[in-house]
């Protein structure tokens, strides 16, 4: 009787920790914005910070739809930060140029995300594109590896964001569609849950 009362105890506690390993690893198609491991100190990678918007590659038609990356390149532009922290010399404009000449978009200018990874030289590739996990996040940022996150405005549009860091349980991101200064938001501050991720892995010898 007294070996159940020691037995008992442990059991519980095993099975409520592989609950709580279970919850913070599983996918979800709609995630909190923040949550996950608690990080003491803030990770921040130096990834480069694109806008959209620039006028350098603004005023560009998203693949061969009528629409600009000015208004919808948030995608291109997310991707683009990602690549150029892998060590590719890129930007939207650039990318956006050889994703249309390789079979780069479906649909409605929907990006292949593989496409990009080929941009040359390939420096990185295509590991994941899916439901959201706060374990995919942030295993990828503790690896060092930026991850692309898709939201949703307000009015319904979806919009992507480049998770950069994280603070506590706070996600940190450049926003493509936040002009150019290049300052850090928090992802909650969107007010959003995270509906899906992409993300890349580095090649060995690249970048």
């Amino acid at each position: 009787m007294r070996r159940m009362r020691f037995v008992l105890p442990v059991v519980i506690v095993l099975v409520a920790v592989g609950w709580l390993v279970f919850a913070w690893a599983a996918k979800s198609p709609a995630l909190a914005s923040r949550g996950g491991l608690w990080f003491p100190r803030a990770v921040l990678l130096d990834t480069p910070h694109f806008s959209q918007a620039d006028p350098r590659w603004g005023r560009d038609f998203l693949g061969s739809t009528p629409a600009t990356l000015g208004e919808e390149g948030c995608a291109v532009a997310s991707a683009a930060m990602a690549l150029g922290f892998y060590g590719a010399d890129v930007d939207p404009g650039r990318l956006n140029a050889f994703l249309r000449t390789h079979d780069g978009y479906a649909g409605r200018g929907w990006i292949r995300w593989e496409k990009a990874a080929e941009y040359p030289p390939a420096v990185a590739e295509h590991v994941y594109e899916d439901d959201a996990s706060h374990f995919l996040m942030d295993w990828n940022l503790l690896r060092g590896n930026p991850v692309i996150v898709r939201i949703r405005h307000p009015n319904g549009v979806t919009h992507f964001v480049l998770v950069v860091g994280k603070s506590g349980f706070e996600y940190l991101v450049r926003d493509p569609g936040a002009g150019f200064s290049g300052k850090i938001r928090r992802l909650s501050d969107f007010g959003s849950p995270i509906e899906a991720l992409r993300f890349y892995r580095r090649l060995s010898g690249g970048g």
